[in-house]
């Protein structure tokens, strides 16, 4: 009788976790739609700014550039990439160290369409000649903006990212914004 009820229990925990993965999401990046994409990734922004009115001023930057590889996605989990490269050039009002030393990751989470939000961990951006010396920011699951899959597709960059930094003048934050197109693959879409 025992283990009847047991053989019983254990069959219905079975058809419940069966149930669970029979759900579960993926989310991948496709390039062109259809096709799972694992490559690197490419974006570069021609109008990025690093802001924080009250201390740091506004630096603003002809270029930047973000390069990474897809590491992770499918069932169950978000895309995920290493940033190999985060680079701002070309900049008034202060210094970026360039390239940033320790560029972090990206994740991207699905929300409709081929779109998606994206966040940051680990990225150190470090802006020398600030009015307060140098101050340092650091990314820590960091919601950084959005993500349009497309023809190119685009990362509309707008989040606060915490400062880091031992210099207790510098700003509690700093803003990161610009527009990123993506160069490289032509077509990225994210998908659910």
């Amino acid at each position: 009788m025992k283990y009847a009820k047991f053989l019983a229990l254990a069959a219905t925990a079975l058809a419940a976790l069966m149930a669970f993965a029979g759900v579960a999401s993926a989310t991948t990046l496709t390039s062109p739609a259809g096709t799972t994409f694992t490559g690197t990734l490419k974006a570069s922004s021609s109008n990025a700014t690093l802001t924080n009115s009250s201390t740091i001023g506004t630096i603003k930057c002809a270029k930047s550039e973000v390069e990474g590889n897809v590491t992770k996605h499918g069932t169950g989990v978000t895309v995920f990439g290493d940033i190999t490269k985060l680079t701002f050039t070309e900049c008034t009002g202060g210094e970026p160290t360039d390239p940033v030393a320790k560029p972090g990751t990206l994740e991207l989470h699905y929300t409709s369409g081929s779109n998606g939000t994206v966040t940051s961990s680990g990225a150190e951006v470090i802006i020398h000649k600030t009015l307060v010396g140098t101050c340092v920011f650091k990314t820590n699951n960091t919601d950084i903006g959005q993500f349009t899959g497309g023809t190119p597709a685009k990362l509309d960059i707008e989040g606060v990212i915490p400062q880091e930094s031992s210099n207790f003048f510098c700003p509690p934050n700093a803003t990161w914004s610009g527009t990123y197109t993506v160069t490289s693959p032509g077509t990225l879409l994210v998908n659910a």
